[in-house]
């Protein structure tokens, strides 16, 4: 049921030179009177001096931390987006609309942790209608043929998942499966079984970017590092026209590899910042 959680949390939301040590992207931090899953707001700098911020999202989260994020996306110049299928401004015409109905099943799954957890939707929570924010990522077509092109299927990502995780539980020692068990229900018997839920699920995503370096292993995924090179292909665009300073928000488990990426092409990291997605009071 644990591993389930996580699959289900990573789906729905890579090596570096030796001159830069990874970056984590994504983090659960313990404190005296409360607890939180925090993203990173990352900045690097090109040799042309254009500034890439890669802004790591969790799509199901406090309504504080989407707020936090509109107001911060005002500052940019343009915010590459993820979105596979047509833009956000095209959603509503019918080819898109039937599009879309092919990865319906990933916003179901969005829609029942955002209310088990009693948590705010992405979709809902950011301003996609911003005049600087810029579609990055596949169209349908390009995402299926991709996928028939490298046999990837849901099957494929969920058992290279299950054994990438596997492998981050053995290097971290963590307890069995029936320890997990015990351990959810007794989050379900708590006074507030949702944030005891939240507590449980954040605390595994200390691995995520373990779990993803395992699941991109080999040639990589669609999934993550196709469309990631997608995103960067129009970041190139963005600077080429002139833009200095960018954004690109994509769900934190992508921006291992695409930090990979900028790191290759030139880019130094300069800066971290943290924003809390789930805030975690202790109980009284």
């Amino acid at each position: 049921m644990k591993r389930f959680l996580l699959l289900q949390a990573t789906l729905a939301f890579g090596l570096l030179s030796a001159a830069e040590e990874p970056t984590d992207f994504i983090r659960f931090v313990e404190e005296e009177k409360s607890d939180s899953l925090q993203t990173a707001v990352v900045s690097y700098e090109s040799p042309q001096k254009a500034r890439v911020d890669l802004v790591g999202a969790i799509h199901i989260a406090d309504k504080a931390y989407f707020d936090a994020l509109n107001t911060r996306f005002k500052g940019y110049e343009a915010v590459l987006y993820e979105l596979v299928g047509p833009s956000f401004e095209e959603r509503g015409k019918p080819d898109a609309m039937k599009e879309a109905q092919k990865l319906q099943w990933v916003g179901q799954l969005q829609t029942m942790m955002r209310d088990a957890l009693k948590l705010h939707g992405q979709l809902e929570g950011i301003d996609y209608q911003a005049k600087n924010f810029v579609h990055a990522d596949m169209n349908m077509s390009q995402f299926t043929q991709t996928q028939d092109t490298k046999q990837e299927s849901f099957l494929t990502l969920y058992l290279k998942a299950m054994q990438a995780q596997k492998a981050a539980n053995e290097k971290r020692g963590v307890s069995s499966d029936a320890a997990g068990m015990v351990m959810l229900l007794k989050v379900l018997t708590m006074k507030d079984s949702s944030t005891g839920l939240k507590r449980m699920i954040a605390q595994e995503f200390d691995s995520v970017e373990d779990i993803m370096a395992g699941v991109e292993s080999g040639d990589g995924t669609v999934l993550v590092g196709e469309r990631n090179r997608v995103a960067l292909e129009v970041m190139d665009k963005q600077i080429a026209a002139g833009k200095k300073h960018l954004a690109i928000f994509y769900g934190a488990a992508h921006l291992a590899d695409m930090e990979e990426r900028l790191l290759k092409k030139g880019f130094k990291r300069t800066k971290i910042d943290w924003l809390t997605a789930w805030d975690l009071p202790h109980e009284k």
